[in-house]
Formats: structure tokens, C-alpha cells, sequence
């Protein structure tokens, strides 16, 4: 177990483009430890989790979405790939697929203002509700009140991207199959263990870090109000 979760944010910071020394240097802790850390020798405490999203973003450390084409960053190289297209105005990957959590959390933190204005445009009007969704859980992570103000109004008017969101929202909470977090979006109360949901949904319902997932997880747990009651 241990192993997996040093794995897990190894993965993060190279998707960031950190080398151990650059990250020790942001972190008050030693490149060695951190070494440590990455190889399971180390525990990956709440500390350490903290430390590495202070320093690469927040969310490089959330659990992915369980989806069959789900894209990630493969290097430092990728990533400003990614970076220089988007500030071009080419979706490139995010026209392609469901991007990872450590995608977004990655390019988020990196992007100019052409970049986030061509976000903000796609989340209104991509070609593809892929595109649009995308573009949501991007703004989501940027701070500022105008990207919040998309965040919401794309997900409260285009019921395609609202699906999309609400079902990675449960999947990446719960690691279901795909098709169960979509069977989720479309009726919460079908969750096949709502208690544990709306735990869940209840953190992200106060982060102020992630405006897409504070939306989908009030949204979910006002609907799951009436199953989570019957169960008292």
C-alpha cells in the first residue's frame, strides 16, 4: 500500500515537471526523504500530500476518474506541449478525451491569460462536450471570481458537461466503473452506498480550491437528501 501511494505522487510531480531537488527546495523537506517517500519507504502522511500540492498544484494528488480512455500527461516535455498549444488556441488533448486530475491540476497553475480566455471560450462553446467539460474542470481549479462564474453557468445550463462532471465527480470519489458514476449523474439515489458518497461530497462541498466539484457535490448531495433520510 504504501508503495502504491509513494508511486502515486512520484506521478504527480513528474507530471509537474518537478526533478526531487526542485521540489525539496519548495518543500520543507530533504530530497532524500522525499526519495524515501516516492519508493514506499517512507509513509505518504497528510503532511507530505500537503506539501506536494502546496508546491505542484492542488488536486495533483486526487484520485483519477475510472475511465477506459482517460489521457495523462507522459513527461515535463508533454506538459508544455499542452501549454504552448492551448496559448495557441489548440485544445490539442482536451478535445480528445477525459483528462487526469494531475492534467489539470498540472496546466492549470502554468496557463497565460490567451490560454485561460480559450478555456473559458470552449467550457461556452468547444465543438465536442468533451472539449466543454474539460475546459470546466480547468476553470475550476483557476482562482477569480470570472472563472467561477463560467464553472457555474456552463453547469447549470449544458446538461451534456453537467452529466459528464457529476458522473467523474462520483467516479473519482468512489473508483466505480464508468457506466455506474454516469447511472449515478443521472439519479444519485441509485448510489451503490450513499452514506459513503455523501461523505465524501460533503468535503469537496466546502473546498474552495475546486469550483467544479463544489458545484456537482452540493448538486449530488441535495438530490441524495431523500434516500440518505430513508435511511435513518
Amino acid at each position: 500500500m504504501g508503495a502504491g501511494r509513494g508511486a502515486a505522487v512520484a506521478a504527480a510531480r513528474q507530471y509537474a515537471g518537478y526533478s526531487l531537488t526542485r521540489l525539496a527546495q519548495a518543500t520543507s523537506y530533504s530530497k532524500s526523504y522525499l526519495g524515501l517517500v516516492e519508493t514506499g519507504l517512507n509513509p505518504v502522511t497528510h503532511e507530505v500530500v500537503a506539501a506536494y500540492e502546496r508546491a505542484l498544484g492542488v488536486g495533483v494528488y486526487r484520485p483519477d476518474i475510472n475511465h477506459p480512455r482517460l489521457i495523462k500527461i507522459e513527461g515535463p516535455e508533454h506538459l508544455r506541449h499542452i501549454r504552448e498549444a492551448v496559448e495557441a488556441g489548440e485544445p490539442d488533448i482536451f478535445a480528445q478525451g477525459p483528462t487526469s486530475s494531475s492534467i489539470d491540476a498540472a496546466v492549470a497553475p502554468v496557463l497565460g491569460e490567451a490560454a485561460i480566455e480559450n478555456f473559458r471560450r470552449w467550457a461556452v462553446s468547444g465543438e465536442t462536450s468533451t472539449l466543454r467539460a474539460n475546459a470546466v474542470s480547468i476553470l475550476g481549479f483557476l482562482p477569480g471570481r470570472r472563472n467561477a462564474d463560467v464553472v457555474v453557468a456552463v453547469l447549470e445550463s449544458d446538461a451534456v458537461v453537467r452529466r459528464l462532471c457529476l458522473a467523474s465527480e462520483v467516479s473519482r470519489l468512489t473508483q466505480c466503473g464508468w457506466e455506474t458514476a454516469l447511472q449515478v449523474a443521472d439519479d444519485p439515489t441509485t448510489a451503490p452506498e450513499p452514506r459513503r458518497l455523501a461523505g465524501k461530497l460533503a468535503k469537496e462541498a466546502v473546498d474552495p480550491k475546486d469550483t467544479e466539484s463544489r458545484w456537482c457535490a452540493g448538486y449530488l448531495l441535495q438530490r441524495m437528501a431523500a434516500v440518505l433520510g430513508a435511511e435513518d
